[in-house]
């Protein structure tokens, strides 16, 4: 049996120079949150390496912006209970002046403006921890080792076709992806 420390040469060679994330989606959340199949890969990663939290906790606001005055309370409340609580299910850490507005009022009851600003902040703080979990991506493809590869090598060898096509391929792929990421989710909360 051979061993292969990280000092061998032939370890360097693994990493896959076609690979190249540097200029890709993987770059920031605001980039990846528009593109299905990208954000699925991703999420399936941070599910199987991390905690997903940050990374729903930053998507779930993603829905206050086109929500109006009404949807935007109620929503805030599942938002709550979620991400903020103390006993939330994907607790993310609730920085002190965001934590000391949560406990002068009651969710239900903050206007629409404090709602959204406790859920920018929010996506502020939470973007912090998804930058690093971008950054590990990145460097797990480049050395091959993500799930997904060849759906991204499939789509980046169509970048070239009509928009229109390209968006109905891309979303193809985000299907038949789901099911893989369900099943990672599945296992995580057992």
């Amino acid at each position: 049996m051979l061993i292969i420390g990280a000092e061998d040469e032939e370890f360097e060679n693994d990493i896959d120079p076609t690979v190249d994330d540097y200029c890709s989606h993987f770059q920031c959340i605001d980039l990846l949150k528009d593109r299905p199949t990208y954000l699925i890969i991703f999420l399936h990663h941070v599910i199987l390496q991390f905690d997903a939290s940050h990374v729903l906790c930053y998507l779930h606001g993603e829905m206050f912006k086109g929500a109006n005055v009404k949807d935007s309370r109620r929503m805030f409340v599942d938002y709550f209970h979620t991400f903020l609580d103390r006993g939330a299910v994907l607790k993310v850490p609730v920085p002190h002046d965001i934590s000391f507005e949560l406990d002068r009022c009651r969710p239900d009851l903050l206007c629409d403006e404090g709602v959204k600003k406790i859920v920018k902040d929010m996506q502020k703080v939470t973007a912090v921890e998804i930058y690093s979990q971008l950054e590990d991506f990145r460097n797990k493809r480049m050395m091959g080792m993500t799930i997904g590869e060849k759906e991204l090598s499939e789509l980046d060898c169509e970048r070239q076709m009509d928009p229109a096509a390209y968006e109905m391929k891309e979303r193809m792929l985000a299907e038949q992806l789901l099911p893989k990421v369900e099943e990672a989710t599945l296992e995580y909360t057992e």
